[in-house]
């Protein structure tokens, strides 16, 4: 089983076909998309999606030209916001798979975090709940806006990134890290200063990552100009 999590940069526009054309390239079984937004794109993308097999769209009541979180799949899921009372506009979703749709019970939790100070109660909730996640099959993907400074980034700006490495003290697993350790690649480059950052990020429980084949990232549609962020493709 594949996953796929990206964002697509402001709902895509005109970009939509280049968006559909990588998503379906790489087959996936489940996908998240940050920044989608209704009306941009949305009735090409939601249409492509379809036609590769992911019937089951989730996709959160939004105003125009708001970004918001598209959760797609071929296997059906619940799907709602991880908090009791969400920011607008949203930035966790979580999809959860029963036993009986996907042969094992999974809770998917897909994030397109704000920057700075907006970003510490998401990781506050997080870490809150990370006792109960961290025992079952979860996993938390998407843009993060956050790592760790010098080793996810060229700067040391990353504002939040002792509440992000609390995640991991906790016993998230950074999969992509955990598999490439020695590796520097990055998500999302400054226009303005040239400086790159890994953003986008899976993060499993134990018995997920156990789970996982692979994680990588796809640069490709970056530097191709079809989103300004790297693809994000884990294999179970």
């Amino acid at each position: 089983m594949k996953l796929l999590s990206w964002n697509i940069l402001q709902g895509g526009g005109r970009r939509a076909e280049g968006i559909v054309q990588t998503i379906t390239g790489h087959a996936p079984d489940i996908v998240t998309l940050q920044e989608f937004r209704r009306g941009s794109g949305e009735a090409e993308i939601t249409a492509g999606l379809k036609a590769a097999g992911l019937k089951f769209i989730h996709i959160p009541e939004t105003r125009d030209k708001e970004n918001t979180i598209l959760v797609a799949s071929k296997y059906g899921f619940d799907a709602g916001p991880f908090l009791p009372d969400p920011h607008d506009p949203l930035h966790m979703l979580e999809a959860y798979f029963s036993a009986e749709s996907l042969g094992f019970a999974f809770s998917l939790i897909c994030v397109h975090f704000p920057q700075k100070k907006a970003q510490v109660p998401l990781f506050q909730a997080l870490k809150t709940d990370s006792e109960s996640l961290l025992a079952i099959n979860a996993m938390i993907i998407g843009d993060m806006n956050c790592g760790i400074p010098l080793i996810d980034s060229d700067s040391k700006s990353f504002y939040a990134t002792h509440y992000y490495q609390d995640l991991l003290q906790a016993g998230w697993i950074d999969s992509w890290r955990s598999r490439h350790a020695e590796a520097r690649e990055f998500t999302w480059t400054s226009n303005r200063t040239d400086n790159r950052f890994r953003y986008d990020q899976v993060l499993a429980s134990p018995k997920m990552d156990a789970r996982l084949k692979s994680a990588v990232y796809d640069h490709t549609p970056r530097k191709a100009k079809v989103s300004d962020h790297s693809a994000i493709i884990v294999e179970l």
